[in-house]
């Protein structure tokens, strides 16, 4: 698996870019408390610039790009984000980022979609929240725009809450995969939904172990890399923004019948390997 630079993880409080140039997240802030507004603000420009190398993103119009995450979580470890993509922008689309303001790692995920996607017309994964504050997704097209969707989500400590199994026993299970196909195997000219699914419990260093009351240790899914018919359908980085037993939707495109293979990679060098052949019953 092949390894490329990743973003830094320590704090991200750079000098803020013209906020008057951030007009997605402007609304969505200014929408969900006027009061916090400006920081909110100042607090994106200042990941924009270490994120983005100084590029500023811009509102994606007329729909191109909705991002859905519920205003108000239910369970902070575990918040639910579904981007979709318009298919005049999914045939431009280079790369997918989700950015979470108020987060330790506020980097959750970068996601490359392949010719195999058939044009990512639609990503899902789970994430944890760590305090109130927006939740960005951000379209990377092939000219280098970056167009952006903004909401606004209330959480607080998902990187602290406990995990929902036991720590040393999710360990026996690391890297077991499952794959879902809701609406069945790709068909010529079908792009379907893929769900897929990896045991791990992708710790923050904020957790205690409930034997030693220590904290446990930092260790999450890193990369994923997904093949099918031998063609790249997506590359995935995720950080530890992303919850226990990293979920990734996505869509497939191809004929039936052919074998989608799976590498991942977490932060401790571990490697996870599945394969599915995709016939009529997928």
């Amino acid at each position: 698996m092949q390894h490329t630079p990743r973003p830094s993880r320590r704090p991200l409080l750079f000098g803020a870019a013209s906020l008057a140039a951030l007009p997605a997240a402007r609304g969505a802030a200014a929408a969900a408390d006027p009061a916090s507004a400006q920081r909110r603000l100042e607090r994106w420009a200042d990941l924009q610039a270490a994120l983005f190398g100084g590029r500023v993103t811009e509102r994606a119009e007329g729909g191109a790009l909705e991002l859905a995450v519920p205003r108000r979580a239910v369970d902070a470890a575990s918040v639910p984000v579904s981007v979709a993509v318009m298919p005049h922008l999914a045939a431009r689309l280079r790369a997918l980022w989700l950015v979470v303001d108020e987060n330790p790692a506020p980097l959750a995920v970068h996601a490359e979609p392949g010719p195999a996607a058939g044009g990512l017309r639609g990503f899902f994964t789970v994430l944890r929240v760590d305090a109130h504050g927006l939740v960005h997704a951000v379209a990377e097209t092939e000219d280098g725009r970056l167009l952006e969707a903004s909401a606004f989500v209330e959480a607080s400590r998902g990187f602290s809450a406990p995990l929902n199994t036991d720590f040393h026993a999710a360990r026996d299970g690391l890297g077991r995969m499952r794959l879902g196909l809701p609406e069945g195997p790709p068909a010529a000219g079908r792009a379907v939904p893929v769900q897929l699914t990896v045991n791990h419990p992708n710790t923050t260093g904020m957790q205690l172990d409930h034997r030693t009351r220590k904290a446990l240790p930092v260790s999450f899914l890193s990369e994923v890399e997904v093949r099918y018919r031998g063609a790249a359908a997506l590359r995935v980085e995720a950080e530890t923004s992303v919850a226990e037993d990293p979920v990734f939707g996505f869509t497939l495109a191809g004929e039936p019948g052919g074998e989608l293979r799976v590498e991942a990679e977490d932060s401790d060098g571990r490697r996870f390997r599945g394969a599915w052949t995709l016939g009529a019953t997928g």
